[in-house]
C-alpha cells in the first residue's frame, strides 16, 4: 500500500489545505513569507485559510507604542494588502478564506470606543482596507469555521509551555483542530471513550524581535501547517512544517523561495 507524502500529494480524493497564521504586517518576516509560498507552490493547495493576524494593527493598539509608528495605520494597511496580493498571484485560481484574528479585532475595538460614529461606514470594515474583494478573499470575522466537523480558529487561549494551549483549545472546544495566536509549533492529542482527537497549534510568520518582546527571548516557533482532507469523508491528515533561517524544511526539502518578495 502506498503511503507516502508524494502518493498523498498527488491523489485527487484529497482536497490539499495550506494554514497561514500570525503574518503580523508590517513585521512579518519576509523571509517566512517567501518560504510558505515557496512550500505552497509544490504543495499546489486546493485551499489557503490565513487563520488571523495577518495584520499587526500596531497603530490601533491599546498599548503603549512609538509616537512615530502610531502614524502609520495606512502603511499597515499596505503592507497586509501587498502581502495578500502575492499570495494571490502565486496561486491565481486557489480558494483563499481570511479568519478574523484578536489583531483584526484592534480596529473594530477602536472605532468602537474612540471613533463610534466612523464604524458603520463600508468603507471602514477590513475587508474594504485590505481590499479582501479585490483578491477574491472571504472574510470569516467571528474567528473561526469548521471544515468537515474540524475546527480552525485563530484562537484566544495562551498558556506557559508549547502544547499547553492545544491543551487547552481541545478540552475547550471538545473536537479536533488547529489555532495559530500562541505564536508556537505543538501537538496535543486525547483519546476516550468518544474517539480521538487531536489540535495543533501552527505557529507564526513574524519576527521574532518583536517591540513588546525588548530584552526577552520569546518562546515562539516560525511555522505553518497543511493538511489533506479527503473528499467525502470527514478524515484528515495534518502536518506541521517549522521554519529554520528563513527555510521551511519538509521531509528532505527546503523551501525558501527567491530572494525578491
Amino acid at each position: 500500500m502506498k503511503n507516502n507524502i508524494r502518493y498523498l500529494v498527488s491523489k485527487r480524493n484529497n482536497e490539499k489545505v495550506l494554514f497561514v497564521s500570525d503574518i503580523h504586517a508590517p513585521f512579518q518576516d519576509n523571509r517566512a513569507v517567501r518560504a510558505i509560498i515557496s512550500f505552497g507552490k509544490w504543495l499546489k493547495p486546493d485551499r489557503i485559510i490565513f487563520i488571523g493576524d495577518v495584520i499587526d494593527f500596531y497603530a490601533v493598539s491599546k498599548f503603549n507604542k512609538d509616537p512615530i509608528r502610531a502614524l502609520r495605520l495606512q502603511s499597515e494597511i499596505d503592507e497586509a494588502h501587498s502581502i495578500l496580493r502575492i499570495f494571490r498571484k502565486e496561486f491565481p485560481t486557489v480558494e483563499m478564506i481570511y479568519i478574523e484574528g484578536n489583531h483584526e479585532a484592534r480596529l473594530r475595538g477602536y472605532l468602537w470606543s474612540q471613533a463610534s460614529e466612523l464604524s458603520g461606514l463600508r468603507n471602514m470594515r477590513l475587508e474594504s482596507l485590505m481590499g479582501l474583494d479585490t483578491l477574491n478573499i472571504k472574510y470569516v470575522s467571528n474567528g473561526r469555521m469548521k471544515f468537515r466537523n474540524f475546527v480552525i480558529k485563530h484562537g484566544d487561549i495562551v498558556r506557559l509551555h508549547s502544547a499547553y494551549t492545544a491543551r487547552a483549545e481541545l478540552t475547550t472546544t471538545g473536537i479536533s483542530g488547529l489555532s495559530g495566536h500562541t505564536h508556537r509549533l505543538s501537538t496535543h492529542y486525547l483519546s476516550n471513550e468518544g474517539g480521538d482527537y487531536v489540535w495543533y497549534e501552527i505557529g507564526c510568520l513574524c519576527k521574532m524581535n518583536q517591540e513588546y518582546m525588548k530584552g526577552k527571548f520569546p518562546n515562539w516557533q516560525q511555522g505553518f501547517a497543511f493538511g489533506f482532507f479527503k473528499k467525502g469523508s470527514a478524515k484528515y491528515n495534518i502536518h506541521l512544517v517549522n521554519i529554520v533561517n528563513g527555510k521551511a524544511l519538509f521531509m528532505e526539502n527546503e523551501f525558501s523561495g527567491s530572494n525578491k518578495q
